[in-house]
């Protein structure tokens, strides 16, 4: 299941923030996911794309984060971020609705009630950009 992928990510993600991880540690959070072949390479591709496109991603995500910097934001939040951003812009075949629910579902286990709703404006205004 892709949410399953997208769990499977965050937690790396969450995890680099901290310390340099390996690739013997993605393939750990990886195999503890359980997840099938197809929702693997969908996380690889997920996390590839992030790791590519870091820099932008970021700039975006501050864009949007009116009035924080992208150093402000929670680390919880910048890691549904780069996942829900990285889907918006870069992978056609995910329905942005998809993205920003499952990013949101993420905020909710993950983070603050507060974030909730910062998460979905910031989002809400990236994909009303890239639809422009």
């Amino acid at each position: 299941m892709r949410r399953d992928s997208r769990e499977a990510v965050y937690k790396i993600l969450y995890a680099d923030l901290f310390y340099e991880n390996d690739d013997e540690f993605e393939k750990e959070t990886m195999t503890e996911s359980s997840l099938l072949k197809d929702d693997e390479a969908f996380a690889n591709a997920l996390l590839s794309a992030i790791k590519e496109h870091k820099s932008e991603l970021e700039e975006i995500i501050g864009k949007h984060a009116r009035g924080y910097s992208f150093e402000r934001i929670f680390s919880t939040d910048k890691c549904a971020l780069y996942i829900a951003v990285a889907e918006l812009k870069y992978f056609d075949d995910i329905p942005p609705v998809v993205s920003i629910d499952e990013a949101l579902a993420l905020v909710r286990k993950y983070s603050t009630e507060e974030s909730l709703n910062f998460v979905n404006g910031i989002l809400a205004s990236v994909k009303k950009e890239l639809e422009a």
